[in-house]
């Protein structure tokens, strides 16, 4: 197997190194063709230290997800390529079981979970993990056959800047008899390490820039299906905090459903 490595990024400086040390020791440099980093106007060190790593450096001109995905892709050559987002430290056996999947020629991606750092909100990932994740292959931790996915994903639209790629690329695939895989005995690690206060950020974001209309292939949100999503958020988050025996999700997830509506209630008309 051969395969590229990609990364798009945003002033990572601060989990970068941790997160190409533990690359480097887990996929076999025999194996890495390309190390493509698509960097988007990072003020911090982000583009020296992934230069110190051996990784090629491609400016993100428009910004956003969906734009350094396109660029990245652009210069992928190999039958393969490996998605690493810029705070995911891969799993010690992540390149033993990850590409075992690839057997299967209907399989399109294969993927490990990963979980944050910050112990309230790996109890909330689980949950997220149980409804969503082990359903769908993300783009963080993401072992793909290369030629298909162009085939298939072809240019993601770039107003798709922030929290939606991952959903467009799934639901392209889902038109397709390819297969995504998730592996969830392969663990990685999510480095959240603003803990609460950067995953509220997170969250708004996603309400900012999460598309109201609908697009062929995209799936909309309105402010309605946002504000029901808040309204009823401190049940939920009483029933997930009773549920996973942890007191403070009964706050943590509340304050993540309205940060994720005041971006959504803020977001552009455009979008």
């Amino acid at each position: 197997m051969k395969a590229d490595l990609v990364m798009w990024a945003k002033n990572g400086a601060s989990p970068l190194r941790q997160v190409l040390k533990r690359a480097r020791e887990v996929l076999p440099s025999e194996v890495i063709e390309n190390r493509i980093f698509v960097d988007d106007h990072s003020t911090d060190d982000s583009v020296d230290i992934a230069k110190a790593y051996g990784w090629t450096i491609y400016e993100n001109k428009h910004g956003g997800i969906a734009s350094g995905i396109n660029i990245a892709l652009s210069h992928v050559r190999s039958e393969f390529f490996i998605s690493l987002e810029q705070d995911l430290v891969l799993a010690n056996d992540w390149f033993k079981k990850i590409p075992e999947h690839m057997k299967d020629p209907q399989v399109i991606a294969a993927a490990g979970i990963r979980f944050p750092s910050d112990p309230i909100l790996a109890k909330l990932h689980e949950v997220w993990l149980e409804k969503y994740h082990y359903k769908q292959t993300g783009i963080d931790n993401t072992l793909w056959r290369t030629r298909p996915f162009k085939e298939i994903v072809g240019c993601i639209p770039e107003y798709l800047r922030y929290g939606a790629a991952d959903s467009y690329i799934g639901i392209r695939m889902g038109k397709t008899n390819y297969k995504g895989i998730v592996d969830s005995n392969v663990v990685s690690l999510h480095l959240r390490l603003g803990g609460l206060k950067e995953e509220v950020n997170r969250h708004y974001l996603m309400g900012s820039m999460a598309p109201r209309k609908k697009a062929e292939y995209i799936l909309n949100t309105t402010n309605l299906e946002a504000f029901r999503l808040a309204i009823f958020s401190p049940l939920r988050g009483i029933q997930v905090a009773i549920k996973k025996n942890c007191p403070q999700i009964a706050y943590y997830y509340p304050l993540l459903r309205f940060a994720f509506l005041k971006g959504a209630v803020e977001r552009k008309p455009s979008i």
